[in-house]
C-alpha cells in the first residue's frame, strides 16, 4: 500500500516558532520604555525629533576693514582705469641692475655705457573669473613713468605726484584682439634705463592705464611670471633683469621685502560706505569680521543644526561693477577666545572660495533683506570648542583683488529691524536616563 508523507509539516511548524520566539524578544526589547529608539533602532521606534528655532540679535562685534589683499601679496596685480568708481597704478621694482654684462668677445666683463634697445615684458591673467569682468573691447594704453624718490615708496599719496608727464619714460596702445596673447612687451626709454645703470640708482616703474571706457587689466605678480626688463647693451647681446626690492632695509625681513617687488596703489575709489554700516570687496577689498554671544540656554543644553545670517543690505551706486552679482563667503574663525586683534584674525584665516560651502550674491546697487546660510559655520562649531574655535566668521568677497565691486549692510549700531540677526535651528539635548 502506498502511503504519502508530508515532508513539509515540520519545517512550517519550526518557522512559526521561530517567529513566535523572536516576536516575544521584541516585545520584552521594546518594554524597556527606554527614553530614545537609537538604543534599539530596529527593534524600537524612534521618536520624532523636535526642531526649535529662535531669532536673535546676538552679534557681539561687526567690524569692517579695508586693506586686502594685504600691499604685496596681490595675486594678480589689478590695473584699472574704471572712470570715477576706481583708478589703479601698478609698481614694479628693479632695486638693482648690474653695471656690467658677460660679452662674448670680451676676456672678462664690460662696462654698460650704451643701450640699444630696451623693454618690459608683463603677463597678463586672461582666465575667465565670475563676476570679473572680462578683457577690454576697445584699445587700452598702457603708460610707464619714472617713480622712484618718494619719501614713502609704498604710500600712494607719496607715489602718486610722480605720475607725471616729464617722468614719462614708455607707453604703448594694444588693440583689444593683441590683448588675447597674454604677453605685452612695452619700450622703455633708453637713456633712463642708461642713467639708472650708470649711477647705480634703482628703477621703479608705475603703470598706469587709459582708456576711453571703463576698463581693467590683471597682471601676473612676481609670485607667478612676473615683470621682466630687458636690454642690449650691445647689438648681439642682452641682459635679462628680474624684479627686485630692497625695501625694507632690515634684512631679517626677507618675506615683506621679496612682497614688495611689485604691487598695487589705489588712486581714486568712490566705493566709500556709510556710517553703521559693514562692507564686503571693493578695491582694497573690505573684509567683516562678526563674533557672536549665542544665548546660553541654546549653547549649553542644545545642538544646533542650523544657522542663517539675515543682513539689510544698502546701495552702493558708487561702486565698481555696481550692477553686476558679487559673491559673499563666510569662513569660520578657526583662532580660540584669546586672540582678539581683529586685523590678525582675519588673515589667519585661509580664503578659499572653490572649498566654500556657503555663499550669499548680491548687486552692490540693490538694497533689501538678505539671507546667508551657515552649514559649514555650524559644522565646526559642532566639531570644536568655543576656546578653541571663536563663535565667529569673516565675510569675504569674491575674486578678491580683482573684482573691485563692494556690498554693504547695516551694522549693528543701526536701528532696529535693519541690524543683523542670526536665527538658530537647534535639537534639545536628549539624556536615555541609563544607570
Amino acid at each position: 500500500m502506498n502511503r504519502r508523507f508530508n515532508l513539509r509539516t515540520p519545517l512550517v511548524s519550526r518557522m512559526l516558532i521561530l517567529a513566535g520566539f523572536v516576536a516575544a524578544v521584541s516585545v520584552a526589547a521594546c518594554g524597556e520604555k527606554l527614553e530614545s529608539g537609537a538604543a534599539c533602532p530596529i527593534l524600537c521606534p524612534t521618536p520624532d525629533v523636535q526642531l526649535l528655532d529662535t531669532t536673535v540679535e546676538a552679534i557681539a562685534v561687526d567690524s569692517s576693514l579695508s586693506g586686502f589683499p594685504v600691499i604685496g601679496e596681490e595675486q594678480p596685480l589689478l590695473l584699472a582705469a574704471r572712470g570715477d568708481t576706481l583708478d589703479t597704478r601698478v609698481i614694479f621694482r628693479f632695486d638693482s641692475i648690474a653695471k656690467t654684462y658677460p660679452h662674448p668677445s670680451a676676456p672678462a666683463d664690460t662696462f654698460v655705457n650704451h643701450i640699444d634697445s630696451a623693454t618690459l615684458r608683463i603677463v597678463l591673467d586672461t582666465t575667465t573669473v565670475v563676476g570679473v569682468p572680462a578683457l577690454p573691447k576697445t584699445p587700452v594704453t598702457v603708460e610707464m613713468y619714472d617713480v622712484d624718490g618718494a619719501a614713502s615708496d609704498t604710500v600712494a599719496a607719496d607715489l602718486l605726484p610722480l605720475f607725471t608727464p616729464s617722468r614719462l619714460i614708455g607707453s604703448k596702445t594694444f588693440a583689444p584682439e593683441s590683448l588675447a596673447k597674454d604677453t605685452l612687451f612695452l619700450p622703455v626709454d633708453q637713456a633712463t634705463v642708461l642713467s639708472k645703470i650708470v649711477n647705480g640708482a634703482r628703477l621703479r616703474i608705475g603703470l598706469r592705464l587709459v582708456s576711453t571706457a571703463s576698463t581693467q587689466l590683471r597682471i601676473f605678480s612676481a609670485a607667478s611670471s612676473g615683470a621682466v626688463l630687458r636690454f642690449k647693451p650691445a647689438a648681439d647681446t642682452a641682459v635679462t633683469v628680474s624684479l627686485l626690492s630692497h625695501t625694507p632695509t632690515d634684512s631679517t625681513l626677507a618675506q615683506l621685502r621679496t612682497d614688495l617687488e611689485d604691487y598695487v596703489i589705489t588712486a581714486k575709489n568712490l566705493a566709500v560706505r556709510a556710517p553703521n554700516t559693514i562692507a564686503v570687496g571693493g578695491f582694497p577689498a573690505n573684509r567683516t569680521y562678526m563674533r557672536f554671544d549665542l544665548p546660553s540656554r541654546i549653547v549649553d543644553s542644545s545642538t544646533v543644526v542650523r544657522a542663517t545670517l539675515y543682513l539689510t543690505q544698502t546701495p552702493m551706486r558708487g561702486s565698481a561693477n555696481a550692477t553686476d552679482s558679487l559673491g559673499i563667503y563666510p569662513f569660520a574663525i578657526t583662532a580660540g577666545t584669546v586672540v582678539t586683534d581683529i586685523p590678525r584674525l582675519m588673515r589667519l584665516v585661509t580664503v578659499s572660495t572653490l572649498a566654500a560651502t556657503d555663499s550669499l550674491r548680491v548687486v552692490p546697487a540693490d538694497s533689501g533683506a538678505r539671507r546667508l546660510e551657515l552649514v559649514g559655520l555650524v559644522r565646526v562649531w559642532k566639531n570644536t570648542k568655543a576656546e578653541q574655535t571663536q563663535r565667529a566668521l569673516l565675510l569675504v568677497a569674491g575674486a578678491e583683488g580683482s573684482n573691485p565691486a563692494m556690498a554693504s549692510f547695516f551694522a549693528s549700531g543701526a536701528s532696529s529691524g535693519l541690524r543683523p540677526r542670526l536665527q538658530l535651528t537647534y535639537v534639545p539635548r536628549v539624556t536615555l536616563g541609563l544607570p
